[in-house]
């Protein structure tokens, strides 16, 4: 194999890259990104890139402009792949041009999910995705400026704590019946969406969004669907993401929430692959479904760039995310069985806790606040589908590591 090219200049495109070097892999390696920038972290956008967007953090780039170079990575940004091209071997970009290639990795992420109503491409609507996003949006969030947050998912949640950060009228708007409902589970959703109440957080509940009402270009208020006309300076949209299959559906290659892969990535095609937010892959728990999270984009682009070389490669792992926002550091692991038995290690009053979601004495799921060393246990137990009583688990006096030990 000679040559490898990869379609998403991002995490998982740029994971991808630095593991086939790694590996020893010689070749020409191709990077094709749509945005100018070189890869870089996204968790920053929702939080330090709007605080300060002028200065971005030291380590906001994967890797540094030499490291490419150094590398031999024939660096293609700006520039947007109009096909995978199976006949003639390659990827077609815009301007016609087929960059050849013996194995492609699909990393094409997706696309904000936008709202399906007049005004919602106005120049105060803002979705969050790239880092071009986020600098437009920092602008409107100035201290007094009234802000209305539709969707209050992980993306929206952490937008709404920046906001406040920066001294902005916070409203949301979630048609859930608490935040990160699909994430936390109803319990601690609701937990949380008082957490930013106390902050100052306005919050609709059980609550959609209707229309718009404009002055000129710019929207000046938001109607939900129970009637209240909630007036604003700005708009930010967190409804979750379109993943970017049509590459993969315009090849013929089967996608159906996302790109269908196996556990070595590898598409229905055997010289494509696909890693983070687009692909489709066996869950740990069964089924298939796509993983929205950093660490899995960044794991299965690994996985994904051994396969490519040949390596025997098995990738399947449970969820793990993270979030902060105020002064919480939230994880969970696993999923939330839909009877699940809870424990909880801690006092919830105090913001700093450990709560542990079970299927009989499985444990299927681990949530920590601000106490991010219990995570890394709490893993481990999900991965080894550890067995414990509840009384045990929420025993402070039992150490999680005699648990993960009783587990094997």
């Amino acid at each position: 194999m000679r040559s490898i090219a990869i379609v998403g200049a991002n995490l998982a495109g740029g994971r991808a890259v630095e593991a086939l070097r790694q590996a020893g892999f010689d070749g020409r390696i191709t990077l094709i990104g749509e945005e100018p920038w070189r890869p870089y972290e996204r968790p920053p956008l929702s939080k330090e890139v709007l605080w300060e967007p002028a200065n971005v953090p030291d380590n906001f780039f994967l890797q540094d402009e030499a490291w490419y170079d150094d590398n031999r990575i024939d660096m293609r940004l700006g520039t947007r792949a109009e096909a995978i091209d199976l006949a003639s071997g390659g990827v077609r970009l815009s301007g016609g041009e087929l960059v050849q290639a013996d194995r492609i990795l699909l990393a094409t992420g997706g696309h904000a999910r936008k709202l399906n109503l007049a005004g919602a491409d106005c120049e105060n609507v803002h979705y969050l995705r790239t880092r071009d996003d986020a600098t437009r949006m920092a602008l409107d969030l100035r201290e007094g400026a009234s802000i209305v947050i539709v969707g209050m998912g992980v993306i929206g949640a952490e937008v709404a704590a920046s906001a406040v950060k920066l001294g902005c009228k916070v409203t949301v708007v979630e048609p859930m019946p608490v935040p990160m409902e699909r994430a936390l589970g109803r319990r601690f959703g609701q937990w949380l969406g008082e957490e930013h109440r106390r902050r100052g957080v306005a919050t609709h509940f059980n609550c959609g969004v209707t229309g718009f009402r404009f002055a000129g270009n710019r929207v000046s208020a938001v109607v939900a669907d129970d009637g209240t006309v909630i007036p604003c300076d700005a708009v930010i949209v967190g409804v979750g993401i379109v993943p970017a299959t049509s590459l993969a559906r315009d090849a013929g290659i089967e996608v159906n929430n996302g790109i269908i892969v196996d556990r070595r990535c590898q598409t229905s095609n055997p010289a494509v692959f696909a890693a983070g937010d687009v692909a489709e892959q066996d869950g740990f728990f069964g089924g298939r479904f796509r993983q929205e999270t950093y660490q899995n984009a960044a794991d299965q682009a690994q996985a994904g760039a051994l396969a490519m070389l040949g390596q025997e490669v098995s990738y399947c792992k449970p969820m793990w995310y993270w979030s902060d926002q105020f002064d919480l550091n939230i994880q969970f692991c696993g999923q939330i069985p839909v009877e699940a038995d809870i424990a909880i290690r801690g006092e919830m009053d105090s913001n700093t806790f450990v709560a542990f979601f079970l299927a009989g004495e499985t444990i299927e799921g681990v949530l920590t606040v601000n106490r991010a060393p219990d995570m890394g246990v709490g893993k481990r137990l999900v991965e080894r589908r550890a067995r414990a009583s509840a009384a045990s688990l929420a025993d402070a006096n039992v150490s999680l590591r005699d648990l993960l030990k009783q587990a094997g």
